[in-house]
């Protein structure tokens, strides 16, 4: 037996004492017990690190007498990749979301107070960690010995061979693991009928939305760049399992914004914060099961009948807590006005959580299909263009109203102040685009992009007149730092707006030719002019490769040599990818697929996407938002007390 697996097996038994500790501690209200849990908690969190390390130690030190480093390394593997292929398979990233939630564990004990709604919340957490640890030592172990030690392993799959895909399983699983205290907190908030878990559940919230944001943003970019079919989302099952939990939880950073301040949608914030992590479980099952066809799954596994459990599991348990706990849980009807920001919340919410269900339908149909006729029908992105469209132009709307609204009411006078400079911006943009003859969906999205972000600067300027009446001559990032939380809502609907844009830009506005170039011709591709000069041809111990340089002209002018490939690798099963070629000027992307090569001629797909560079910029100020919405309130105490100082001592 590897030591490495001993490690797990005790923070097995040790997870199984903390949540017996907790059940105890809450029913007979022994605080010792309680802080026995959270001991255990510790050890936990230390020996499936333990064990972590010594599986990244197996995979830098070619220990093929373990399958899962025997499957998923070889000996020329560059040591980086040996690190991230600890994630590559199904036993290590279920390895990893584990250490992931026994972190946010540790992370959640030295943060919180230590009182009941706490406790609740770590009980539940010690179950969905209980859940995965079983798995590990039993069905999913990642130490399994193969028995005798190969000469070398099969290899990563060179499409996980970029730092792209480095970066996107952690990022994805920080936000995954985070919904599981998102759920727990919600949870335990009605079990102890406690308000106070949405504003303690707020940090949680935003940083496990920050996680997911970045985990469907490295996601998008490797699609991107190294599928080499120049698109970044396919509606893929895969794909769409990421996006639910992110809808249904930017919903919720709104919804709890409703019930912190008016006592309201109580029960729906508990069906988000479910839904959230329901949807996690749903979309760490698709791409492990292999119930799914898609490229980012896993491949078929023994995982369907524990996690299908573990589904309706936490549907039940929902469930019954919301009717056991139904008298807490009625909210107060706090719409008083169709014009007020409370009603776009709530506007806003059910688009998200629409555009949640169409997706979820999507990705589930197949199955569903496959049972009832015995066909798996896929459902393609026509079906999602069709719903999720005019759901996305009607949230750019809303997301310009809800700046411009205030709670509760307003008068029309009021409103048309607000509303006149946005609805003159949308005019322009409805005349301009028009005018140089876009597309329909397109004249709709360049319009309604300029209404929202028009209402967002607007209210800037009149929040940056207000704070001078109010608070003189205190300096602007101060006074953006006491509201930083409102802030940082603003710069993620920035954001979004930006994502917004380039994504309607790609669907409505994209260039798309195959072309066959002949030697040192040159051929026309809207304002580039192409020249393939010469083919190369590279061999080494990793992989061959076929490339062709291609010279980009514009205007006369020299702007590169690019350098699309087929790529082989030697190792496995011998797999060819596309090593596409991209030239940027931001926002638009030049983007070159080779798809056949000889000395005479090169055949390439050549694509200009107008706007891709906006989507990779709004994820980032998406990101942004989060981050400066999460600045700690002692640190911006901090730093006012320390300038309070300062003043003090000059005079």
């Amino acid at each position: 037996m590897d030591i490495g697996y001993i490690f797990l097996f005790i923070a097995f038994i040790s997870t199984l004492y903390s949540t017996a500790a907790y059940y105890f501690g809450i029913k007979e209200k022994r605080a010792s017990y309680l802080k026995n849990g959270e001991k255990a908690i510790y050890l936990s969190a230390a020996t499936t690190l333990v064990s972590s390390a010594l599986l990244v130690y197996y995979f830098l030190t070619d220990n093929f007498r373990i399958e899962y480093v025997a499957y998923h390394s070889n000996i020329a593997l560059p040591a980086a990749y040996k690190i991230t292929a600890f994630w590559a398979g199904s036993e290590g990233s279920l390895l990893l979301w584990t250490i992931l939630i026994m972190g946010y564990a540790v992370a959640y004990v030295r943060m919180e107070k230590k009182d009941l709604l706490s406790a609740y919340t770590l009980l539940i957490v010690n179950i969905i960690a209980l859940f995965f640890l079983s798995l590990l030592i039993s069905i999913q172990n990642p130490f399994r010995d193969l028995g005798f030690m190969p000469s070398d392993g099969a290899g990563l799959n060179p499409l996980l061979q970029t730092p792209e895909m480095a970066a996107h399983p952690p990022t994805l699983f920080l936000g995954y693991a985070g919904s599981a205290i998102v759920y727990a907190l919600a949870l335990a908030g009605v079990m102890t009928a406690n308000d106070t878990w949405v504003y303690r559940g707020r940090k949680w919230i935003v940083f496990t939305w920050i996680w997911l944001t970045q985990g469907i943003f490295w996601g998008a970019l490797w699609a991107y760049d190294v599928l080499g079919w120049g698109g970044y989302w396919a509606w893929d099952p895969v794909e769409n399992s990421s996006l639910l939990p992110w809808l249904t939880l930017s919903a919720l950073m709104h919804s709890v914004m409703i019930q912190e301040a008016r006592r309201g949608m109580k029960l729906w914030n508990i069906i988000l914060a479910f839904m959230t992590f329901e949807f996690v479980i749903l979309g760490t099952y698709i791409t492990r099961s292999g119930v799914i066809s898609s490229v980012h799954a896993f491949g078929q596994s023994n995982l369907t009948p524990p996690f299908t459990f573990m589904l309706f599991a936490v549907f039940a348990i929902t469930l019954y807590i919301i009717y056991e706990r139904k008298d807490y849980i009625k909210s107060k009807d706090i719409i008083e006005a169709a014009a007020s920001k409370e009603a776009t919340f709530l506007f806003n919410n059910l688009i998200l959580v629409t555009s949640a269900l169409t997706v979820f339908w999507g990705t589930i149909f197949p199955l569903i299909s496959e049972g009832i006729t015995g066909y798996k029908v896929t459902i393609g992105p026509p079906f999602y263009n069709t719903v999720i469209t005019p759901l996305a132009f009607f949230l750019i709307i809303l997301l310009g109203l809800c700046i411009a609204f205030p709670w509760r009411r307003t008068s029309g006078k009021e409103l048309l102040k607000r509303l006149r400079l946005p609805a003159a911006a949308f005019v322009a943009g409805l005349v301009y685009s028009i005018a140089v003859g876009h597309r329909f969906e397109m004249v709709i999205a360049i319009s309604s992009f300029l209404f929202a972000i028009t209402t967002h600067l607007q209210q800037y300027i009149w929040d940056t007149a207000s704070f001078r009446e109010q608070y003189g001559n205190l300096s602007l990032i101060k006074i953006v730092l006491r509201r930083r939380r409102r802030y940082g809502g603003y710069t993620a609907h920035l954001g979004l707006l930006l994502v917004f844009i380039g994504i309607a830009g790609g669907i409505y506005a994209q260039e798309y030719e195959n072309v066959r170039l002949q030697i040192h011709q040159p051929a026309n591709f809207g304002e580039y002019t192409l020249i393939y000069s010469a083919p190369d041809y590279e061999d080494t111990p990793l992989k061959t490769t076929w490339a062709a340089k291609i010279e980009i002209w514009k205007d006369g002018r020299l702007l590169g040599v690019a350098r699309p490939a087929i790529e082989q690798y030697k190792a496995g099963n011998g797999e060819q990818i596309r090593k596409v070629y991209i030239h940027t000027e931001f926002p638009k992307d030049l983007y070159l697929i080779l798809n056949g090569i000889d000395e005479n001629s090169a055949l390439l797909t050549v694509k200009i996407e107008p706007t891709v560079n906006l989507i990779w910029l709004g994820s980032w100020v998406l990101t942004a938002g989060g981050v400066f919405a999460l600045i700690p309130r002692r640190f911006v105490r901090g730093l006012f007390e320390g300038a309070k100082k300062k003043e003090e001592v000059v005079s």
